[in-house]
């Protein structure tokens, strides 16, 4: 009650100030910019307690109940990401070893995460059949240069 007591006393004393300087000033063009300069004065005056309160203001929400949301909707969002990443990166191998004529039978991708939500490749583990047994170094080789990626290459055979 005493803050409304002491915002209507400020506008009353704001309201005899511009008054007051409104009779002061000459008539002319600086009239016109007085009124103009009274009006941004007195408008400031009526606003200002108001955003002192704005900030008191709180909103209370039930935030246990949105966290956990939040926290099982990101890791889904992480999980699926991470999912779609190892197929892209599993398709994207065996499309390169089909350049070279080779067929891979499994790739394995070992991921990471960091601290800032990048995902990094830790491993990538390639499987190969025995009839391209002879060619796993080869596969690495090529894989390495192409991709940029270093890469395990296994066959069945050994």
């Amino acid at each position: 009650m005493s803050a409304v007591r002491e915002w209507s006393t400020v506008i009353c004393l704001a309201a005899l100030a511009a008054a007051l300087l409104q009779s002061l000033v000459p008539n002319g063009s600086m009239e016109r910019m007085a009124k103009f300069v009274i009006g941004a004065f007195f408008i400031c005056v009526i606003i200002l307690p108001l955003s002192k309160a704005v900030p008191q203001m709180k909103l209370r929400l039930n935030r246990s109940s949105s966290s956990v949301q939040n926290d099982r909707l990101e890791t889904t969002v992480e999980s699926q990401i991470r999912s779609e990443s190892q197929k892209s990166i599993s398709n994207l191998v065996t499309a390169e070893l089909s350049r070279i004529h080779i067929k891979c039978k499994n790739v394995h991708v070992d991921m990471d995460t960091d601290a800032n939500g990048s995902i990094s490749i830790t491993k990538v583990t390639v499987t190969l059949g025995k009839k391209y047994a002879a060619q796993c170094q080869t596969a690495a080789d090529y894989l390495e240069k192409e991709l940029g990626i270093k890469t395990e290459v296994v066959s069945d055979g050994s």
